[in-house]
C-alpha cells in the first residue's frame, strides 16, 4: 500500500523520536540565526557531520548562554523530524558551555573530600573581631573591585588601616599566588607584612572558568590553615566556590564583605554622641538634686544627726511594713493555689472519672439500642419490600399469568422458532405441570393417521 509524503514523514518522525528521543549532544555551533519570533535556529557540527537545531522562544529567553558561531556547547534536547520540510533536526531545551560538566564534577568531588575531612565544620571557624583595627586585602590591584571596597572602608570606618597584597585572581597559576598570599599573611612576621586582624579574599563576578582558581584544593587548604580569620568575597550572590565553604565567613560580594567586617562609623558616632548627651543630662540632674538637698539642710540648721536620718529611718519602717504585707499576700496566694489544686485533684480522682465514664457508657448504650432497633425496623421493611418485588418477578408468577417455558431436547430455552427443526420434540413448562410436543410448521397438516397432540406429560 503506497504512503503519502506526509504519512511517510510522520512515520519517520515517530521512528526518530522513539528510537533516539532525548539526548545530550556536544559540538561546535555553526551558523546561528535568531528569528524575529524569538526562536533561535542554528547548526551543531563536528569534524564529520552537522545537524540542524532549533531552540524555541521561552527556552532561548531563559538560557544564560548566548550562542555564537564557533562556540563549543552541550545541547540538551530531543531528536525529531520537522514534518514541514521532512528534515532531521534537534529541538534544544537547555544549553551549557562545553567543559562545564567536567568542572562541576571536579567541584563536587573536592567539596565532598574536604567536607569529609571537616574543613567546612562550624567548630573550626574563627570568630571575627567586632572592631578590627587593620584589615588585609588579597585581590587584584586593578579593576573596580578594589576601588569599590576602598570607598566603603572610607565611608564606614576611615580609622581602619587597610593593606593590599595584590595577586592574580584569574587564569592559569592564579591559585598558587592566592594560596601563597594567604599563607604569607598567616606568618606576617616572617614575610615582613604588617599584622592584621582579618583577611578578605575578594574577586568580582564571572563565569565558572573565571572563578575556578578559588575552587582549587591549594587555596582551600591555605585558608583552612590560616591563623587569621578569613572572609571569602568571590563573585556575586549566586556564585559559590570552595573558598566560600572553607573561609570563616562568606560574603555575597566584595563590598558586602567590607560592610560585614566593619562597624558603621556614622551610626557609631551618632550613638556615642547620644550617650554623651545622656551622661551630661544625668550629671546635671544629680548635681541639681544634691544642691537642693544641701540648701534644705542649711536652712533647717539641724541640731542632731538624727534630724537627717529620721526620714530615712521612717522610709525603712515603711518598707518593712510593705514587705510584711507582700509576704502575707504571697503566702495567702499560695494557700489559695493549694486549695484549688486539691479541688481539681478530687475532681480528677479515678473514682470520679469512672463514675462519669459509667454514666456516659449508660447513655451510649441507650442510644445504641434505640439506633439498632430503628435500623432493624428500617431494614426489615426494606427486606419485605424487596421480597415482594422478587416474588412478583419470579418465573412461577410469570407462568401463572399464562406464559410458558419451552425447552429443546438439549434442555436449553427456545427463543426463536427458526432455531428448532421440524419434528423436534419440545418440552413445555406451564404454571401447573409440564408436557412434551412435536414441532410442526405453522399451517402444516399432520400425517395420515397422526393427530396433533402432546406426546407426553
Amino acid at each position: 500500500m503506497a504512503l503519502s509524503v506526509s504519512e511517510l514523514v510522520a512515520e519517520l518522525r515517530r521512528a526518530v523520536e522513539g528510537q533516539v528521543g532525548e539526548q545530550v549532544v556536544v559540538g561546535e555551533v555553526g551558523s546561528c540565526k535568531p528569528a524575529s519570533s524569538g526562536h533561535v535556529y542554528f547548526t551543531i557540527k563536528d569534524e564529520k557531520a552537522q545537524l540542524d537545531c532549533v531552540m524555541y522562544k521561552f527556552q532561548a529567553a531563559a538560557s544564560r548562554v548566548v550562542l555564537q558561531e564557533g562556540m563549543k556547547v552541550e545541547l540538551f534536547g530531543k531528536a525529531t523530524v520537522y514534518e514541514g520540510r521532512g528534515r532531521l533536526q534537534f529541538t534544544v531545551t537547555r544549553v551549557r558551555e562545553a567543559g562545564l560538566g567536567e568542572l562541576q564534577a571536579r567541584f563536587e568531588a573536592l567539596k565532598r573530600k574536604l567536607a569529609a575531612e571537616g574543613l567546612f565544620d562550624a567548630e573550626g571557624k574563627l570568630e571575627l573581631p567586632p572592631f578590627p583595627k587593620s584589615v588585609g586585602l588579597i585581590t587584584s590591584a586593578t579593576g573596580a573591585v578594589i576601588q569599590d571596597m576602598r570607598h566603603v572602608f572610607e565611608r564606614r570606618a576611615p580609622w581602619i588601616k587597610v593593606f593590599l597584597l595584590p595577586v592574580q585572581v584569574q587564569g592559569a597559576g592564579a591559585e598558587f599566588g592566592i594560596a601563597s598570599a594567604v599563607r604569607a599573611w598567616g606568618r606576617f612576621d616572617e614575610f615582613g607584612l604588617p599584622p592584621v586582624d582579618l583577611l578578605i579574599v575578594a574577586r568580582g563576578g564571572g563565569s565558572l572558568e573565571d572563578l575556578w582558581c578559588f575552587n582549587e584544593e591549594v587555596v582551600a587548604r591555605a585558608i583552612a590553615e590560616c591563623p587569621v580569620p578569613v572572609v571569602s568575597a568571590v563573585g556575586h550572590e549566586t556564585d559559590f566556590t570552595i573558598a566560600d565553604f572553607v573561609a570563616d565567613l562568606r560574603a555575597p560580594t566584595p563590598t558586602a564583605a567590607v560592610e560585614l567586617v566593619t562597624p558603621d562609623g556614622p551610626a557609631l558616632a551618632a550613638w556615642l554622641e547620644d550617650c554623651g548627651e545622656r551622661v551630661k543630662r544625668r550629671l546635671y540632674q544629680v548635681c541639681e538634686r544634691a544642691d537642693l538637698m544641701l540648701g534644705l539642710l542649711v536652712q533647717r540648721k539641724f541640731k542632731s544627726p538624727l534630724d537627717v536620718l529620721n526620714p530615712f529611718i521612717q522610709r525603712l519602717d515603711d518598707l518593712e511594713y510593705e514587705w510584711e504585707d507582700a509576704w502575707q499576700k504571697r503566702l495567702q496566694s499560695g494557700y489559695d493555689w493549694l486549695d484549688r489544686m486539691e479541688l481539681e485533684l478530687k475532681a480528677r480522682h479515678p473514682k470520679q472519672f469512672c463514675r462519669m465514664m459509667g454514666e456516659r457508657l449508660d447513655g451510649l448504650e441507650v442510644r445504641l439500642k434505640s439506633a439498632a432497633a430503628q435500623r432493624f425496623a428500617v431494614a426489615s421493611g426494606a427486606l419485605e419490600l424487596l421480597a415482594a418485588q422478587v416474588e412478583a418477578r419470579s418465573p412461577q408468577e410469570t407462568l401463572k399469568r399464562g406464559y410458558a417455558l419451552v425447552q429443546g431436547e438439549d434442555g436449553r430455552l427456545v427463543r426463536d422458532a427458526e432455531q428448532v427443526p421440524e419434528g423436534a420434540r419440545l418440552r413445555v413448562s406451564l404454571a401447573r405441570g409440564k408436557m412434551s410436543v412435536v414441532r410442526r410448521e405453522e399451517g402444516g397438516e399432520a400425517a395420515e393417521g397422526e393427530e396433533l397432540r402432546p406426546v407426553g406429560v
